[in-house]
């Protein structure tokens, strides 16, 4: 007989009694006890049955034969056997924050779901039973460098609250792991011996030619939104204007498919061929939506749709670039940057850069520091405070994040890998003004 049956006991004008159940699995009875019908036979007696659920059950000795063929109905035991079910159990109800919650019922607590559910060995008793991710945002992130010794601030952004760290990583990042053969591309050299400025923004120098911070969204874009900012201030730079066009990302999200996985995560070599050989459409053409949606241009063609207007009359190809170079050394690093332009560049983001608010960043002993993944960013420019060295870089998290969506990070050092993978390259473009 199931545990899940609740017994009703329904008192008739005549008082006599009849039982009848429900529950999850079954219709309300009741079968045996049903009034003016055969109730409990001896032996087997096929015609000794009820319908329930569109087969039959029955109320002769012969459905009680074994366990294994029990095909009585739900009240056989108590009618025929006069055997009482035993008693639900009283289920207390879980509490959360001076609420009651039955089984079954969810609550979040932080980033994690967590189900009300009762105890398998007692069940009267329940208890909460939660994820176990590790959240985006961490108070011991947020105190160990705000009260700490470290040369940056940490805050609580809204957006990242609720958010397991592992969906950061995956949605907030997204370049993948680089290939044996992009590590081995060859370092440009410049060699200068020059004097660097100790301060260099390519928003004073270009002012109308850098484009705007973009929000990737939760879509792990960041590949597909720095490439595209890197490229659109290259041509508005390389054509003294005559091109300062914002090209778009979407481009590379939807008609890069070949080795990438979208809002999942792309590989840089995948999508700077993509550039370089199919070329870009602008945003204004084809404005990005943090999803993979159809591509508007036809595979293996560089022509520029009619449905897209050219920055300059002559354009009638999709925006393009050269082979592009690593850049592995600082100074080369700079020397690029103050002569073209943004570049493009590859860290490793931890817990705790997800918090940063301002000063010079360098990765804590705070927050998780097992979960990581590969970030793209692109480097604007350089500067110095009381003689601590930084790289001034442009995010992907929209101008709420940062410093209006740009961050410090230690210059010279390395620091997070932002050194070890630089990429330039040159816009082909159409021409300049003299």
């Amino acid at each position: 007989m199931t545990n899940t049956l609740n017994l009703l006991l329904l008192v008739g004008a005549s008082m006599s009694v009849a039982i009848g159940y429900w529950g999850p699995d079954l219709p309300p009875g009741p079968y045996c006890g049903k009034r003016g019908t055969r109730q409990c036979c001896n032996d087997r007696q096929d015609s000794c049955s009820h319908e329930i659920l569109s087969t039959l059950c029955y109320c002769d000795q012969f459905c009680n034969r074994s366990r294994v063929h029990d095909d009585c109905c739900p009240d056989y035991e108590e009618v025929c056997l006069g055997i009482s079910p035993p008693p639900n159990p009283i289920t207390k109800p879980c509490r959360y924050n001076n609420k009651f919650y039955p089984p079954g019922e969810k609550v979040k607590q932080g980033c994690n779901e967590c189900e009300c559910v009762i105890q398998s060995d007692r069940p009267e008793e329940v208890q909460w039973s939660c994820e176990q991710d590790v959240c985006l945002i961490s108070e011991d992130v947020i105190n160990g460098v705000n009260y700490g010794n470290e040369k940056w601030r940490a805050a609580n952004y809204s957006e990242f609250y609720g958010k397991k760290l592992k969906d950061g990583i995956k949605y907030k990042l997204g370049t993948f792991p680089l290939t044996v053969e992009t590590k081995r591309m060859g370092s440009i050299r410049y060699d200068k011996n020059i004097a660097y400025p100790s301060e260099f923004d390519c928003r004073t120098k270009w002012r109308d030619y850098i484009s705007p911070v973009i929000d990737q969204g939760w879509c792990g874009s960041d590949w597909a939104v720095t490439i595209a900012t890197v490229v659109s201030d290259r041509f508005a730079i390389q054509s003294n204007g005559m091109e300062k066009i914002l090209l778009s990302p979407q481009t590379l999200l939807s008609c890069n498919r070949r080795y990438q996985r979208g809002c999942d995560g792309g590989h840089i070599d995948a999508a700077w061929n993509y550039v370089r050989e199919d070329g870009l459409l602008d945003d204004n053409c084809f404005p990005y939506e943090a999803k993979v949606t159809k591509c508007p241009v036809k595979p293996k063609s560089d022509n520029l749709p009619i449905f897209c207007t050219p920055s300059v009359p002559e354009r009638t190809t999709r925006y393009k670039v050269g082979p592009p170079g690593k850049l592995k050394k600082e100074l080369d690093i700079m020397y690029d940057i103050m002569e073209s332009g943004p570049v493009h560049a590859v860290m490793t983001v931890y817990q705790d850069f997800f918090h940063y608010r301002d000063g010079v960043y360098r990765h804590t002993r705070y927050g998780d520091n097992q979960l990581q993944g590969l970030h793209s960013v692109r480097i604007v420019g350089w500067g110095e405070n009381r003689g601590d060295k930084y790289w001034i870089v442009a995010n992907s998290w929209g101008r709420e994040w940062g410093i209006d969506g740009y961050f410090h990070i230690a210059r010279g050092e390395n620091e997070s890998g932002i050194e070890s993978f630089v990429v330039t390259v040159l816009s082909d473009v159409i021409n300049a003004k003299k």
